[in-house]
């Protein structure tokens, strides 16, 4: 027995203001019809461009604006049917499809400020030199900073669902990492893929971008929102935000000019105030102002508020404020992701239920696309706030998130919106994961398996020739939800699985290299290990040793770029997967090697608390201490006499330190789990010590599993249930031992009561690898009864015992567990030695030395 830790890895709606308006039945919004000619910029003279698909989207979301998606003719002509409303839109992008190597020159990056009724697109080869033009790098980091809500949901991270698993006495489960925390949301990734679909490096768009925002800043007569995006290039990115800010007074003081102004001009004036404040509220996020990004926001949606109020039939006024409504939820949702618990959960709740009333608001208006985007805000609300609630309150918020996806899915088909439905594909599984590794049983699996159809149903459109970003983030998610299902599986399976999740994730490397991505290379290699890891755990021999030597190797590698100084909380998580697999392998081995890869584990714990503080990261902390004290609890049990004392009494200390956060009241399966970890400790430091302090440590013990057992209740948490009572009867083992007459028969009966309790769950049909663990303890705890016994009793325990080993020994065979069927034909040895039966005795321990002499 050893002390472990867990593995790596119905909301009231709000009462809102609602304009007359709201209540007003529209009309549907009237159509134009827009002719766009598609030409090849680069033959002599312009060519035009036939059987080319022609579409229009949003820029901030590459949503699609109208069901319109057409193919050119042999002029190179596509007529788009479009809203008049979205033909004035200034966020407009038309994209085109269906052609290999030409990419859009002008408009600059598709980019339009208005739709009119003919456009010319010109396109030029991919990596032609006028792609780099300032008015392409302009559009470029425009369109990278409306996008800042996407990238945030894209950065969502998945290891975060990986959930704890049962593990054998005499194995310590993987300490866990300390929680995700948001770090900046860096334009890189966006702009490295805008750079590669254009046929160029990251490293030369940077170098141009870098080349332009110096020109800009130099020349005093350039706008605030070109001076904005040169300040983002240089990331500089609470300067830009200033400037953004500025622009957005400048904008509101245009509105309180003359009053005069037609419809049509108040309508493109309050579309630039909800651009310039989506740009200010994005560059504020990207430099961590959440807070100040949602009330830019709000604020500006005031103004478009009371514009609409004044002209509560004008549709288009209606829309712009039901827009801007979208935007400061989405502000809301990312500020709930990072903000401190006890603000997460109530805007998180309130972003929801503002999706929700704005999903209604939007159907009622019967504009379904934009109807779809509040559900996929609304079910990515719902899971972020599952995330971070408790047992049945976090399944119904997850199944009320996948009903969303699922609904959008509806509107958002693959034939018609493949990107949409793609990135909705993508939300359903993380929802599934999040809900399946919280899940038990089958029904775990079940979700586990949907969230990895969903993954692979995304990479059915993103495909590595033509998304290669997208594909290899997608590949990485596949991966953690391999990772994660095959933590929950047994045998070959688990092996298979975990093996297709490191595949996953070679995958991802080959798109996600060092020198184009060094931060998404980081976080795959992070990834990666902890696959490898998980593998090396189901493994044994050579190939186990050479799994997690690969998982060290691979997290070595993300510690490359995950330095403390720049990037220092997914530095402390790297270091502290790090300590995991360290940990793990010193485990496996022995002597010097083993000593030596436990102290770097826990040294590689020491140093992620350096990043995870009490005061700054309090659970962070608390799950750190639960790392650090499993660590010196395997090295206390591997040293003896005082040394080993010593450790073990770090060990506890370190248990306490966690349970200064992990309260009952605040984190009670937490506090539960520590409980557990500490009575382990004190169980095996107890019976290391002779006299009365042996006795105070197995008493404490005692008292540590009974009082974690207030939380793991076997109608709640029913193989928590199990493992305490596993873990209460090897503690009252201990006791009975040690003491003498009708009260050794008294705890000794106790710890039986216990193992049999266990087994009650622990079945030899549904986990037979914890049966096994828990029928050996049994066996031995039988064994010690017996011997103290005379008569009747005794042969009739001791008989119990002899078939508590015989029967673990259908999982313990000599082939698959050769450790433990030598430690089971050492125990039926001792029974056949009190049985008197010396020839058994003796050939039960020459067969178990032929395995593993001691």
């Amino acid at each position: 027995m050893t002390p472990g830790t867990p593995n790596p890895k119905a909301f009231a709606l709000l009462a809102l203001a609602l304009p007359l308006a709201a209540q007003t039945t529209h009309k549907p919004a009237p159509q134009q019809t827009v002719t766009v000619v598609v030409l090849n910029a680069h033959a002599q003279p312009a060519q035009p461009v036939p059987t080319v698909r022609v579409s229009l989207s949003y820029v901030d979301s590459g949503t699609r604006v109208t069901e319109s998606r057409e193919v050119t003719n042999r002029s190179g002509e596509a007529y788009l049917t479009v809203s008049t409303d979205d033909a004035q839109r200034g966020d407009l992008r038309i994209e085109i499809s269906g052609v290999k190597d030409l990419v859009i020159y002008e408009p600059a990056d598709g980019q339009l400020t208005g739709l009119p009724k003919s456009l010319t697109v010109e396109l030029l080869p991919k990596g032609s030199p006028a792609l780099l033009g300032p008015a392409q790098i302009e559009a470029t980091l425009r369109r990278a900073l409306l996008q800042v809500k996407s990238l945030q949901k894209q950065n969502h991270d998945l290891q975060t669902l990986l959930a704890s698993t049962s593990t054998a006495p005499g194995q310590l489960p993987a300490p866990n990492p300390p929680p995700a925390v948001s770090q900046k949301v860096d334009l890189s990734a966006s702009l490295a893929q805008a750079a590669t679909a254009n046929g160029f490096t990251p490293a030369e768009f940077d170098k141009r971008a870098q080349q332009w925002a110096q020109q800009v800043q130099g020349d005093a007569k350039a706008d605030t929102r070109k001076k904005a995006l040169a300040e983002l290039a240089l990331k500089h990115y609470a300067a830009a935000a200033e400037l953004f800010s500025k622009a957005v007074d400048a904008d509101e003081a245009a509105l309180d000019g003359p009053a005069h102004a037609s419809l049509d001009v108040r309508h493109s004036m309050l579309r630039q105030l909800l651009e310039d404040a989506q740009q200010g509220a994005n560059a504020l996020q990207l430099s961590l102002q959440y807070h100040q990004a949602t009330v830019l926001l709000a604020s500006a949606s005031d103004r478009t508020a009371a514009q609409q109020k004044r002209v509560p039939q004008d549709a288009t006024l209606r829309t712009i404020w039901l827009d801007s409504r979208l935007a400061v939820d989405g502000a809301r949702w990312a500020e709930g992701r990072v903000a401190p618990a006890s603000r997460s959960l109530p805007l998180l709740a309130r972003s929801a239920a503002d999706y929700e009333v704005l999903a209604q608001e939007y159907l009622a208006s019967g504009d379904k696309m934009s109807w779809a985007t509040a559900e996929v805000g609304l079910g990515d609300a719902l899971r972020e706030e599952g995330e971070r609630s408790d047992s049945d309150k976090a399944m119904a918020l997850f199944e009320q998130a996948l009903q969303a996806f699922h609904s959008t899915l509806e509107v958002y088909t693959r034939a018609d919106h493949p990107q949409e439905w793609t990135k909705t594909q993508n939300s359903l599984g993380y929802a599934l994961a999040d809900e399946g590794v919280r899940a038990a049983g089958d029904k775990a699996m079940v979700l586990l398996d949907q969230a990895v159809q969903s993954f692979r149903s995304a990479l059915e459109v993103y495909t590595r020739a033509d998304h290669p970003q997208q594909w290899a983030k997608t590949q990485n998610n596949l991966g953690l939800v391999l990772d994660a299902e095959g933590e929950r599986t047994n045998g070959d399976r688990a092996v298979a699985v975990l093996e297709q999740a490191v595949q996953a994730f070679h995958s991802a490397l080959e798109v996600r290299t060092r020198t184009d991505l060094p931060q998404d290379w980081a976080e795959t290699q992070n990834n990666l290990g902890l696959a490898l890891h998980d593998e090396g755990l189901r493994t044994s021999g050579d190939r186990s040793t050479t799994l997690l030597e690969e998982a060290i190797q691979a997290l070595h590698s993300a510690l490359e770029v995950r330095t403390q100084t720049d990037l220092p909380q997914d530095w402390a998580r790297t270091q502290s997967y790090l300590g995991v697999a360290l940990l793990a392998e010193g485990q496996r081995s022995s002597g010097a090697k083993s000593v030596a890869l436990i102290d770097q584990a826990v040294q590689a714990f020491r140093s992620a608390l350096e990043v995870g503080t009490k005061t700054d990261l309090p659970q962070a902390w608390a799950l750190l201490q639960n790392d650090l004290a499993a660590s010196y609890a395997i090295e206390g049990q591997r040293s003896t006499g005082g040394q080993s004392i010593e450790l073990l009494d770090q060990a506890v200390q370190a248990y306490r330190n966690a349970l200064e956060v992990h309260t009952k009241a605040d984190f009670p399966q937490q506090w539960a789990l520590t409980l557990n970890n500490l009575g382990n400790t004190l169980a095996i430091e107890g019976n290391r010590i002779s006299g009365d302090r042996g006795d105070m440590l197995l008493n404490e013990a005692v008292q540590c599993f009974r009082s974690a057992l207030e939380v793991d209740t076997r109608a709640d948490l029913p193989q928590a249930w199990a493992q305490t009572q596993h873990n209460l009867g090897i503690s009252l083992t201990y006791e009975g031992e040690r003491a003498k007459g009708d009260e050794a028969s008294s705890l000794l009966d106790e710890s039986v009561q216990a193992f049999q309790k266990a087994l009650e769950v622990r079945t030899k049909a549904d986990l037979p690898q914890n049966w096994a663990t828990t029928e050996q303890s049994l066996g031995v705890s039988l064994l010690y009864e017996g011997r103290r016994s005379n008569g009747i009793k005794a042969k009739a325990l001791l008989n119990q015992s002899l078939q508590a080993f015989s029967s673990v020994l259908d999982v313990y065979t000599k082939v698959d567990n050769p450790y433990g069927w030598a430690r089971t034909m050492r125990n039926l040895s001792e029974v056949y030695k009190a049985q008197g039966n010396t020839a058994a005795a003796q050939q039960a321990l020459v067969d178990a030395n032929s395995v593993d002499p001691r």
